[in-house]
């Protein structure tokens, strides 16, 4: 009997600590609401709704057209250069490595000070400089070649494993080479896009460059990533608007997706246009300048003769 009245008092101990552990654990009541918020927008239709958001997006920006399949190596290469950066400074960057250096060996053996200056003008110079030559680096290594085509026959697995070996890679640069090499459902995604996918509301706040790749894979999907890659990065990368989306302090629970396409309407109605016809009319306005003091130049040139002539019979 005393071993009975001694289990049962230990039992009803243990289920008190055991109440008072899950009660201070518990979350307040605000934080459950905004659980079951957050639940609630997950549930839309997130699909729809980046399709509306291309076809707002149509409206205000023209991307470049595809170009032609690279080779696995150029398109890590060019994904260094295309990371946070337009599609103008990255083709220019890419020509600018190429024509600098005599093949893919001078450039591995060279210094980061040298290929830092392909990428003059562009944000992070020296970190663009350390991977490219990290990447020529591992593919040397494996084959005492450049030749990264075996890549194309590996697993999706297994080529995500052997891009996350190279050093300095940022996840831009592996999504992007799996996507355009593999055909893999990735969304690229740098500092510019998770800015502007925090701010749409497609990403929690804080969120990383990868944790806000996952987040539109699972929002886009597969055949409209090829578009929706370039119409979101018009978007991130828009002068007018970086600092919007760098700047703005998201809510605790992140922005609320049924009011995005508002939103974005609005603030793509009140930007500034961005300031591109000043130079092309002062271009225009110097040989306006040229010509005109040129005749002034030969009437002058005309009028000095004729007072010789007439200084001649004195």
């Amino acid at each position: 009997m005393k071993n009975e009245k001694w289990q049962m008092k230990n039992a009803k101990c243990w289920h008190t600590h055991f109440a008072l552990f899950i009660s201070h654990f518990a979350l307040p009541e605000r934080c459950v609401l905004q659980m079951a918020v957050v639940k609630k927008t997950k549930a839309s239709d997130l699909h729809s709704l980046c399709k509306k958001l291309v076809t707002l997006l149509k409206k205000h920006y023209k991307p470049a057209s595809h170009k032609k399949d690279k080779a696995v190596l150029e398109t890590m290469l060019y994904a260094v250069c295309l990371e946070n950066a337009t599609q103008e400074h990255a083709d220019a960057a890419f020509e600018r490595l190429h024509e600098s250096f005599h093949d893919y060996n001078e450039i591995r053996v060279s210094t980061f000070a040298e290929l830092a200056e392909c990428f003059e003008g562009m944000s992070e110079p020296d970190a663009r400089a350390a991977r490219v030559r990290a990447v020529l680096q591992y593919v040397f290594e494996i084959n005492f070649d450049f030749d990264f085509e075996p890549l194309r026959r590996k697993t999706m697995e297994l080529a995500e494993k052997q891009l996350q070996k190279i050093r300095f890679l940022s996840s831009f640069s592996q999504l992007y080479t799996l996507q355009k090499s593999l055909g893999a459902h990735t969304v690229p995604v740098d500092d510019r896009l998770r800015d502007a996918t925090v701010w749409l509301g497609l990403a929690p706040p804080h969120s990383s460059t990868a944790e806000a790749a996952d987040c539109l894979k699972s929002a886009v999907m597969k055949a409209d990533t090829a578009t929706f890659c370039e119409y979101s990065r018009s978007l991130a990368l828009d002068e007018r608007l970086t600092q919007t989306f760098a700047k703005t302090k998201p809510p605790e629970e992140g922005f609320d997706l049924d009011d995005m396409l508002s939103r974005l309407e609005a603030l793509l109605r009140t930007a500034k246009k961005p300031v591109k016809a000043e130079p092309a009319a002062s271009k225009k306005a110097a040989p306006k300048a040229k010509a005109t003091a040129k005749p002034a130049a030969k009437s002058a040139a005309k009028a000095k003769p004729s007072t010789a002539k007439k200084k001649k019979p004195r």
